[in-house]
């Protein structure tokens, strides 16, 4: 009588937990993307590598926090606020001895399912760029004005070199 028991338990509990068993859901690359920056110069119009410093800042200039201290690179990525942002200020110091620049960055904020694992992403849509062209030449933004993937360049920034 009692191994009836424990076999009948023993089947009611493998019945339940195969049921209870689903296909596990991964989240690959379908975050929220960042703005891929790229810097060039403006004579030969090639990437230019050198060395950043890049602070996201408030608009009166305040710190909030520094994203790349004196990193040798060609190209960064910018991360963009939430829903209840709709602008970004960074300060862009290319060199330890040359002048700084922000960059802001206008946007409206979108929401979008991607999956049950990933659950929602933002996305971000008429994206436009400022600078106060201390050091920075000229901007130019890529064809999109929607940022979706950051696999992609966003913005290219020109320097005199």
């Amino acid at each position: 009588m009692m191994k009836k028991r424990i076999l009948v338990l023993g089947i009611i509990f493998t019945a339940v937990f195969a049921v209870s068993c689903e296909e596990d859901d991964v989240c690959v690359g379908e975050g929220t993307p960042n703005l891929t920056v790229v810097f060039r110069t403006l004579q030969t119009q090639e990437n230019l590598t050198d060395t950043l410093f890049v602070e996201r800042v408030t608009s009166e200039g305040e710190l909030i926090d520094t994203l790349y201290k004196w990193l040798i690179t060609d190209s960064i990525k910018l991360p963009l606020g939430g829903l209840d942002e709709s602008v970004n200020y960074f300060r862009i110091k290319l060199r330890p001895t040359g002048q700084s620049d922000i960059l802001t960055v206008n946007y409206t904020p979108t929401t979008s399912f991607v999956s049950k694992a990933c659950g929602f992403r933002l996305t971000y849509d008429d994206l436009d760029y400022e600078s106060t062209e201390n050091a920075i030449r000229n901007l130019t933004p890529s064809e999109s004005n929607v940022l979706e993937n950051e696999a992609a360049t966003n913005l290219y920034i020109y320097y005199n070199n």
